[in-house]
Formats: C-alpha cells, structure tokens, sequence
C-alpha cells in the first residue's frame, strides 16, 4: 500500500463518530492562512496609500482593519488549538480503551509471555503519537500546504520578480530540511526504544523491589538503571544538538534570504519598478511562507513517525484471543458442578506437552484434590477448567457441556478462583472482595467476609470495609489477604471452586483460619484443590495424582497409602521432612532423599509435593 493510500486510511479510520469535528477542523484550518496573509495586504495599502500618499483620514480605518485581521486570525488559532487538542484527546481515549479491551480478552499465556513494560510502552508513548496523526501532524500538513499555496499566489500577484526570487528560497529550504532532518529522525526514534526498554526496567525494579532489597542488590540495580538513564541523557543530547544545529542553519538561511529581498527589492522601489508598500508586503509574505515550507519536512517525519507508532499498536492488536467465545457457545444460566476431562491434552507450546490423556470426573458438590511433584501440570490442569487455554486435546466438560460451546461469562461466573498469591487492586477492602459480582449490597459483601472469616479483622479497622490495601494489598498480612481473596469468590456464589495452594505460603495459625474459611466455602461446591498441606488432601472425597502431566494415581488418602505408588512417595518425603531426622517409612522415600543433600531434606520434602 502506497504512502498517501495509508495515510488516507488510517485518517478515515479516525474521523469515524467524530466527523463533525474533522470538518470544523478542516474548515478552520482551510480558513486561518487567507486571514493571515491578507495582512501584508493592509500593511501595504497602510504604506502607499495611507502614509505615502499623505491621506490621514485613511490611518484610522486602515489601522482597525488591521486589528480586526489579527483578532480574526488570533480567534480561530483559539478554535483550531482547542479542536485539535478535544480530537487528539478523543481520539486517545478511544485507542486507550481498545487496548485495554483487547488486553482483557487476550489469553493469560499473552500476559504471561509479554512484558508489562513493553504495553505500557504502547499506552504512554504510542498512543499519544499514534492519535495526534489525524488530529495535528495530518491536520497540521493541510495547514502548512495551503498557506504555502496562497502565499505564492498572493506574492506573484504583488511583483511576479520578487516572487520569482522569493521562490527560489522556499524550494532550497525544503530540500536542505529534509536532509538534515533524516538523523533527527533516526535519533528521536532511538529515543523512543531507549524510553520503552527504560519504562521497562522501572517496571521490574519496582515490582521486584522485595527481592532486591532482600538480596542486596540495591546498589547493581541502581548502577544499571543510572547506566540506562545517563544512555537515554545521550540520546536526548544527540536529538538535541540536531535540532539546535537546524534551528540555526534555518535562521541563517532565512537571514541571507531576507537580505537578498530586501536587496532586490530596494533595488526595484529605487528604479520606480514597484512600490514600497510592495516591498513591506512582499517581506512579510515571504516569512509567512517560508514557516510552513520548513515545517513540510519535519510534517512528513511526523506522519512516518505517527504512523510507526500506529503499526506499533496494530501489532499489539492483531494477537487474536487464544481462548473466545465460539459462534456456537451458549448460555448456562445454572450448573450443578459435574466436571469431566475426557482424553485432555494440552501443550503451551507445539511438541512440548504438559498434560497428556487425562480422564476423570467429579461428582457435584466433590472435593477433588490435585498432587504431584513440581512440574507434573496440576496447575495446567485446574486452568484448562477455567478455560485460561484450551486443551489441544480431549474435551473438558461442565455438566456435560464442553467448556468450548459455553459463553466466557458464564462459564466464567460459575467458577470462582482463589490463588495462590491472590492480587488485591490498591483500593479499598469493599470494592476487591465486590470484584467477585457486580451491584453486591454491603449485607452479602459482610456475609461473604464473615463466611471467609475475614470480617473479624475487617471490623477492628478504623475504615472497615473502606480501609484502603495499598498497593498489591500491601496493607495487609498475607492471610488477611487470602481471606479477602475467598470473600471475592464466595460473593460470587461459584458452583466449581479452584483453590490453587492457597494455604501454602501462610504459618499455622493463619493456616488454621484459612482453613476453616475454606471448608465454609467449599460445602456443596464441587472443588479442585492444588495441594501442599495434607490438611485438605485428607479431607478430599478423591485425590488426582500427576506426574509428567499423566494422571497416574487417583483415590481417597487410605486409599492411595496402601497403593505404595507416587503419592505414599510424596506423602512419606513430606513427612519426613516434618520429622526431619527420623527414619523413612517406605522404600520410596530413601530414593527420593538421596536425591537431595541430607542437610537440605526438610526443604526437598517441603516443595516436592508443591509444585505447579
């Protein structure tokens, strides 16, 4: 696609809802250069026919001509700054919102492969880049061309020699700025990654902040991130001095171009071949043209420059949602919780599975535990439920439906999910706990807090309920945290529960309360547990037992004890870690301690049964 054909595109892509003010633009814009350059006009008559001609009855009239010329001009500056900023503003807006749609309703693995400083890249310098190509550098160019246009028209009506000698000028400049201007381009474009790789590094540090105070690493991180910021100094200075260096060589050439008009044309008041109002007029002319045709150059960059951005955020665009509602998904306005994976594959990425034949069910109201060494795919699986991906393979089914012929919203609203590591938003403790469901009433948020049994710590705060978290719920412990996080999903009245090792960060008394929390949440849910503690494993009417993403086990605890196969391992590794010194009740476990130093057992036999 050529140039201009993108170029139209892309505006006619933007006008689109706010036409109206496009044409007020255009309209103003159109109008603005006449007024302007019908100044030089008056200020010639002023000198021929008023001053020279000795006629001062004309100086009033000539003078209030003049003025209201300017106050015209002036006014519709006003207009055209305000439309052009309301419709650059409107139109970021509306580019801010798809990208935050579309963010949503990309996959959790986008999220997970894609860094949060390169998106945020997109919203803070991209964005306004990418809105200003219609509103102000296309708007801007029209500017520009029809000032150029009336200026050259206006001046070869004057005195067609000096507009001869004047044109020269013009058409010089244009090619010596759109030379000089290509490292200036190169330089701001450098700029521009330099800021999205820093936006990233401050991401990460900030974030990551806990780890690297904990570590010591203050002072590398500093040092890299001064390292960065003294990079992007040198790459701001570079654009900087291009600039001063254009700026400069434009004022020079406008002044040697000046002298020779002026030269030219005293040359010509002198010989009586024109007069010297003609000369003022045609000065003033020649600076009103010679602006629009230096900034044609930097005007072009700018389009390049917008449209860049622009294909930046196509990009981001054009992922397509991994998972989405299929043109077949229908409503489930109720479920009983039956949940089945039939021959379930699944792989993150082609040739590298996780999950491979897996096939089970879980009765309505069941509570289904998931075990497993670190990497067997327990958390994979309980996403699949979710329907945060798809399986490759096999069907996952809800009260005999696969998941992939149900709307999002709804599979969505009958399943609840507390993590691990819930994230809390930096708001108040009212508005994280009704994220679980829209409208909630203040009475079914407290009985969602006191069923989750966080509202006891929640009424001893001075606020409540309206007690701000900080940042990632920062305010809080980690079990307050994880109540509030089961508050969300109790609110939401899920039928199919996923409790991903929520317990597994937390010491024994919060453990406690936690637990009691769950086992309110969890009567006459069907639920799947990822399990650390054995606490809840004990309690599950069935455990899952994984490894290399196979389903290899499946009973009650009893069951699975007598069985001697993987989870009697696992079970006997994390209690001899409990019991750290004691000798191993099963063959199994003497294995699977030699894998580890002795002086590190307990800790083995703490993550072996953890793992995602």
């Amino acid at each position: 696609m050529s140039f201009s054909m993108r170029l139209l595109r892309d505006v006619l892509a933007d006008v689109r809802g706010v036409g109206w003010v496009w044409l007020a633009l255009l309209a103003l814009t159109a109008a603005v250069p006449p007024i302007v350059l019908a100044m030089p006009l008056v200020q010639r008559h002023l000198v021929d026919s008023v001053l020279l001609a000795g006629r001062i009855d004309r100086l009033v009239p000539a003078l209030a001509l003049y003025a209201a010329l300017w106050f015209t001009s002036n006014a519709a500056h006003v207009a055209v700054a305000a439309l052009r900023s309301y419709l650059s503003e409107r139109l970021a807006l509306r580019l801010r919102q798809r990208l935050f749609d579309h963010s949503v309703a990309l996959s959790v693995a986008f999220a997970h492969r894609t860094h949060t400083g390169q998106t945020l890249a997109l919203f803070a310098s991209d964005v306004p880049i990418a809105a200003g190509l219609s509103s102000m550098t296309v708007l801007a160019l029209f500017s520009s061309l029809v000032s150029l246009a009336t200026g050259v028209i206006l001046m070869f009506g004057l005195s067609w020699q000096l507009a001869l000698a004047a044109g020269i000028a013009p058409l010089l400049t244009a090619a010596a700025v759109a030379t000089v201007t290509r490292p200036l381009k190169g330089a701001s474009l450098r700029v521009r990654d330099k800021l999205a790789q820093l936006t990233e590094q401050l991401h990460e540090n900030l974030t990551g902040m806990r780890e690297i105070v904990a570590f010591g690493r203050g002072g590398d991180r500093r040092l890299r991130f001064g390292a960065a910021l003294l990079e992007l100094l040198r790459l701001r200075m570079r654009v900087v001095w291009i600039d001063s260096a254009i700026g400069a060589g434009q004022g020079l050439f406008s002044l040697l171009v000046t002298l020779a008009i002026l030269g030219f044309g005293g040359y010509l008041v002198l010989q009586g071949r024109t007069t010297l109002g003609t000369l003022v007029a045609m000065q003033s002319l020649f600076g009103h043209v010679l602006v629009p045709t230096q900034q044609l150059a930097g005007l072009v960059t700018g389009v390049q420059k917008a449209l860049a951005s622009r294909d930046r955020v196509a990009a981001f665009l054009a992922h397509a949602p991994r998972v989405e509602d299929h043109a077949n998904a229908r409503s489930l306005p109720s479920v009983a919780g039956a949940v089945a994976f039939e021959h379930v594959g699944f792989a993150y990425e082609p040739g590298r599975p996780v999950l491979a034949d897996v096939t089970f069910s879980a009765a309505p109201g069941e509570i289904v535990a998931l075990v497993g060494p670190s990497g067997a795919g327990k958390s994979s699986l309980v996403s699949l439920l979710a329907r945060f991906y798809d399986p490759t393979g096999g069907r996952v089914l809800l009260d005999g439906v696969d998941l992939r012929h149900v709307t999002l919203a709804d599979l969505r609203r009958h399943i609840g999910f507390v993590f691990q590591d819930s994230f809390l938003f930096a708001t108040t403790i009212r508005e994280n706990i009704a994220l679980g469901r829209d409208g909630a009433s203040e009475s079914e948020i407290v009985s969602a807090a006191t069923a989750a049994r966080a509202w006891e710590f929640i009424e001893r705060l001075p606020q409540g309920l309206d007690t701000h978290v900080g940042e990632r719920g920062v305010q809080l412990s980690e079990g307050q945290r994880q109540r509030i996080a089961i508050a969300r999903a109790l609110l939401c009245d899920p039928r199919v529960l996923i409790l991903d090792e929520p317990t597994s960060a937390l010491d024994a008394r919060s453990e406690r309360l936690l637990q009691e929390a769950l086992d309110s949440v969890m009567l006459g849910r069907t639920t799947f547990v990822v399990a650390h503690r054995l606490a809840t494993v004990r309690r599950a009417h069935r455990i899952l037992v994984l490894d290399q993403g196979r389903l290899v086990e499946q009973g009650t605890h009893e069951e699975l004890l007598h069985r001697l196969g993987l989870y009697r391992e696992l079970h006997d590794l994390q209690l001899a870690g409990m019991t750290a010194g004691l000798p191993a009740a099963h063959p199994g476990v003497d294995r699977a301690l030699r894998m580890s130093p002795p002086a590190h057992a307990p800790a083995v036999a703490g993550l072996a049964a953890v793992g995602p």
